[in-house]
């Protein structure tokens, strides 16, 4: 069954289709919330699903999982806004690519590195986030940000370059998506 199928179902009284949809999107969407406020992940996860309770009756959503998502990026960046100074940087390095044989693969310092890249460039970060781990397309994110759809393509890029930066062994051609997250 679709989102929205599960979403109308529920809305039929239906309260296994509602656990199929949570289900279903629990997981990537603490892990993005874990990443990007880890002290306060449990509250914007719980906040997150009662907001889109609220509205999924009384409004019809398209996408049920990029309405989701786009409540919890707008309650990480409403809280950035609050207590996190600004600090904006209009440029961003662009070294050299090299070609470079990858090491073993450690997943531990994958975790942190995807950690320090939501704390380092959070605009990055969701991007992948939802590129990745909710397979949503850059039109999909692009509507969830409210950015254009080159500047999110642009950010997944920076995203994959941070990490590769970062990680010192995923080869440019590597694409992070397949086999490592």
């Amino acid at each position: 069954m679709t989102d929205s199928e599960l979403i109308s179902f529920y809305l039929k009284g239906d309260l296994r289709a509602f656990e199929r949809f949570y289900d279903r999107h629990k997981d990537s969407l603490y892990t993005y919330l874990i990443n990007r406020k880890p002290q306060q992940a449990e509250d914007y996860f719980q906040e997150t699903f009662l907001r889109f309770l609220n509205v999924v009756g009384t409004r019809k959503i398209e996408q049920p999982a990029a309405y989701l998502f786009r409540i919890a990026v707008n309650l990480v960046r409403d809280d950035m806004r609050r207590t996190e100074p600004r600090i904006i940087s209009l440029s961003y390095d662009m070294p050299e690519e090299k070609e470079a044989e990858p090491e073993p693969f450690d997943e531990q310092q994958l975790q942190l590195s995807l950690v320090r890249l939501s704390q380092d460039k959070p605009a990055f970060y969701d991007v992948l986030h939802l590129h990745v781990y909710e397979r949503m397309t850059f039109d999909e994110i692009s509507a969830i940000t409210g950015e254009n759809r080159n500047t999110v393509a642009s950010r997944y890029r920076y995203a994959l370059k941070y990490l590769r930066d970062v990680l010192k062994i995923i080869p440019a051609r590597v694409k992070i998506g397949e086999n490592h997250v």
